[in-house]
């Protein structure tokens, strides 16, 4: 009987539709097959053809401190809000837990926490269990300084395909900034390099934002303030193509008699949705938080801020976690309420979910093959949706572990 051979184009358009797990079983039929499957072309086709909503998991993150010195993700539906599944990090750090910094296309991106934010950070891959350290730096003696402080940013540069992170450094005196005095340092990390380099700074501000995969343009974006003027406040951007910064007016989103409420002021912070560029901004009514969401119609004319959307919730809030499905506002309503969500297209709620401890961030997660040929494999005991999560083997779990003490 003889052998059919398909057209690679053919190949990528049957095999990019299936789940990871299949694809990664399907090595093994071939040679050609298993160079397609590491082929970042196909990667990519991969990527664009898993769009459907109900392909796509939400994490919700919750840090070590609550749950026994263990850090784990709860996974489940993003269209239906069903619980999946808990996830452990099958790898540990000295600082007990680990704070997310994001999520961009099924790559994970954590980082020591505490006063270790943004010192090391690790970029994970649970679909395929892989696991890379970026323990480097352009400048060793400043961020091993105790002084230092880090904002990063994390985003896919989709014209060159590759990956990016961004670390800017400040450094203090006593709690104080002095930026002026000493300009902050500011790298990049390509994962299509696997290098990091210095770039340009951004003297005269400060992003508030420790973390902010909000990509819009080719640009990450973070919540900043004037380092002379504390209310000088605006939209820091950093553009992944040029390597350069630059600033975004904010629209005038203060509510009308917007005050302390029990000690909390209102607040605001940089999301996407439906691919612009949005600010959500919080103010108070009849004692309960409430928000405004401004979207950018025109991409850094300031002009073309518009407010969209007001959601005044009927019971108490604590946060707003971000939007989800380019529709969905995440809400953290407590203990016993759990997490709701708000359709900003039908103007309801959704079903809540409620978790045993309280939730630290909530990010979304795509399967994909991103960090195929990078990193360490780390040993799966069972799927990413199957109750139990995954951990390390006894005698891979050793030699990680001294891998990583050599590392950091």
């Amino acid at each position: 009987m003889s052998s059919i051979h398909f057209p690679f184009e053919i190949l990528y358009n049957i095999l990019g539709r299936l789940p990871v797990k299949e694809i990664i079983r399907f090595r093994c039929v071939c040679k050609a097959w298993r160079h397609l499957v590491v082929d970042p072309n196909f990667i990519s086709t991969h990527l664009n053809l898993q769009t459907n909503d109900s392909d796509r998991c939400l994490l919700q993150y919750k840090a070590g401190r609550h749950g026994g010195g263990k850090d784990f993700f709860v996974a489940f539906n993003a269209r239906y809000f069903a619980e999946h599944s808990n996830l452990e990090v099958p790898f540990s750090c000295e600082t007990s837990y680990f704070k997310m910094v994001g999520s961009v296309n099924g790559l994970l991106c954590l980082s020591l926490s505490f006063s270790l934010f943004g010192r090391t950070l690790y970029l994970w891959n649970p679909s395929i269990w892989k696991l890379k350290i970026l323990s480097g730096s352009c400048f060793r003696r400043q961020i091993e300084k105790w002084q230092t402080d880090f904002a990063i940013g994390f985003g896919f540069h989709r014209r060159t395909n590759d990956y990016k992170i961004v670390r800017i450094m400040y450094f203090t005196e006593i709690g104080e900034l002095y930026v002026e005095r000493e300009p902050p340092r500011v790298e990049v990390f390509s994962l299509a390099r696997n290098s990091w380099r210095k770039v340009g700074t951004n003297s005269g501000s400060y992003a508030r934002d420790k973390s902010s995969t909000v990509v819009v343009n080719g640009c990450v974006h973070w919540f900043a303030y004037r380092t002379k003027d504390a209310s000088g406040k605006f939209i820091l951007a950093f553009d992944f193509d040029s390597e350069e910064f630059g600033e975004i007016t904010l629209p005038k989103y203060h509510h009308n008699g917007d005050s302390q409420f029990h000690g909390h002021r209102p607040e605001a912070f940089v999301a996407v949705l439906r691919e612009s560029l949005a600010l959500i901004a919080s103010f108070y009514k009849n004692r309960l938080i409430c928000y405004n969401i401004w979207v950018m119609g025109e991409y850094g004319m300031a002009e073309s801020w518009s407010k969209q959307y007001t959601i005044v919730p009927n019971e108490r809030i604590f946060r707003c976690l971000g939007i989800v499905n380019n529709r969905d506002l995440m809400l953290d309503a407590g203990d016993e309420k759990g997490v709701i969500s708000f359709d900003l297209d039908k103007q309801e709620y959704n079903k809540p979910l409620v978790f045993d401890e309280d939730p630290d961030e909530l990010v979304t997660f795509r399967e994909s093959l991103v960090l195929y040929e990078e990193g360490f494999r780390l040993t799966p005991r069972k799927d990413l949706l199957v109750k139990g999560g995954m951990r390390l083997g006894k005698r891979k779990r050793s030699i990680f572990e001294l891998l990583q003490q050599k590392w950091l």
